[in-house]
C-alpha cells in the first residue's frame, strides 16, 4: 500500500508537470498567435495607409484638371464672345458708315 502511495504520489507530480507543460505550452502558441496576428495586421495597415494616400492625392487630381479643363473652356468662351463682341462692334461701325453715305448722297441729290 505505501508503495503504491509512493508510486501513485510520483505519477501525480509527473502528471501536474505534464499538465503545467502542455498549459504553458497552450499560452505560449496564443501568445505567439497574437504576436504573428499583429506582424501581419502591421502590413495590412501600411498597405491600407497607402491606399489611402494614392486614393486621396487620386481624388486631388481629378480636382485639379477638372479645373483646368474649366480654365481651357472659359479661356475659348472668353475668346469666341471676344470674337463676336468685335464682330458686332464692326457691324455697328460699317453701319454708321453706310448711314452716314447714304445721308451724304441724299443731300447732294436734294442739293443738285
Amino acid at each position: 500500500k505505501i508503495a503504491l502511495r509512493i508510486r501513485n504520489a510520483g505519477l501525480a507530480g509527473a502528471f501536474q508537470r505534464w499538465s503545467q507543460n502542455v498549459a504553458e505550452s497552450r499560452r505560449m502558441v496564443a501568445v505567439m498567435s497574437k504576436i504573428v496576428s499583429r506582424i501581419k495586421n502591421a502590413g495590412l495597415v501600411g498597405a491600407f495607409q497607402q491606399w489611402s494616400e494614392t486614393a486621396a492625392e487620386s481624388r486631388r487630381m481629378v480636382s485639379l484638371l477638372t479645373k483646368i479643363a474649366f480654365r481651357i473652356k472659359n479661356v475659348q468662351l472668353v475668346g469666341a464672345f471676344q470674337r463676336w463682341s468685335e464682330n458686332v462692334s464692326e457691324s455697328l461701325r460699317v453701319f454708321s458708315v453706310m448711314t452716314k453715305i447714304s445721308l451724304r448722297m441724299k443731300n447732294v441729290q436734294l442739293a443738285g
